[in-house]
């Protein structure tokens, strides 16, 4: 479902939440984005949807309606798994204007979790049917998937409220993916914050330096 939380301006942003979250999560980033400026399109997917083909389909269709083919410019802000959706969505239906994208704690290379507990079933009930295949291997579904045609950034968070994180994922960690799992070849930068995987994309600090790299290709730099 999209949600247009402002008027037609010049450059449009979509946000893509991650697995099992809905738009909720990014509501609070997306209004921050509003006050920047930016038009903004929060695009849903089924929580737990059984497919990417299914993830790919109601993007695409929610994209389609949102008219950003009328912006200037249309930026990427993603949170998570919404940053593998991206690459995915990117691979087929890349826009003419298509601008940059910043990824919020993306899982670029797979996750050590889904590595150790992805087989067990309760895993996959509270995530949902794909997440055995966000594995670190060659097989699993982000090492398959290309880079994102167009200028993209990363931010990655190093505290964790996981207490289980420690136990499966190397350090420094956001308690879901570890710093060197967000990183992605042909990112034009790469930020580490001091936030957790799930409230990441609520931080004030992480939206000002969201919109710094949707206006100038980089991230701000902090004294």
């Amino acid at each position: 479902m999209e949600h247009r939380l402002t008027e037609k301006n010049s450059d449009a942003v979509v946000l893509l939440h991650g697995l099992g979250r809905g738009t909720w999560s990014m509501a609070g980033l997306g209004r921050r984005l509003v006050q920047a400026g930016f038009q903004v399109h929060n695009l849903g997917y089924p929580r737990r949807a059984d497919s990417m083909v299914t993830v790919l389909a109601g993007v695409a269709r929610s994209f389609n309606e949102c008219g950003t083919e009328e912006s200037n410019r249309v930026h990427f802000v993603t949170h998570s798994f919404g940053g593998l959706v991206l690459r995915a969505f990117l691979a087929g239906n890349c826009p003419v204007n298509s601008g940059r994208a910043v990824m919020l704690a993306p899982p670029n290379g797979g996750s050590q979790i889904v590595d150790r507990l992805g087989g067990w079933r309760l895993f996959g009930w509270l995530l949902g049917p794909l997440t055995p295949q966000l594995g670190t291997g060659p097989d699993g579904f982000p090492s398959r998937l290309p880079v994102p045609p167009c200028e993209f950034g990363v931010i990655a968070g190093s505290r964790w409220i996981n207490p289980l994180a420690p136990l499966f994922l190397p350090t420094p960690n956001d308690g879901t993916v570890s710093i060197a799992q967000t990183c992605l070849a042909g990112m034009c930068d790469h930020l580490v914050v001091p936030y957790n995987h799930t409230f990441l994309m609520d931080a004030p600090l992480v939206a000002r330096q969201v919109i710094h790299f949707l206006n100038y290709g980089r991230f701000e730099v902090v004294p």
